[in-house]
């Protein structure tokens, strides 16, 4: 029972119903950590940018020649 910081002597002296609802507390929360973690990653891009298509490299160096992407 250590991530509810009980001692286990504590927790073997509780009734059966109370240690139920003190782990479904328990396990409640951390579904709700779980959630927020997987939201926080679909938010996030990965600071990689949005790149929607590939080019290769020699298209590249012909955009750049032409003007159509910019340098700077």
């Amino acid at each position: 029972m250590q991530h509810l910081k009980i001692g286990y002597s504590d927790v073997l002296n509780m009734p059966t119903a109370e240690r139920r609802f003190h782990l479904g507390l328990l396990v409640k929360t951390k579904k709700e950590e779980q959630d927020y973690i997987e939201q926080s990653k679909n938010k996030s891009s990965g600071g990689k940018g949005t790149r929607k298509t590939k080019i290769s490299g020699d298209a590249l160096k012909n955009k750049i020649k032409s003007g159509e992407v910019p340098l700077s």
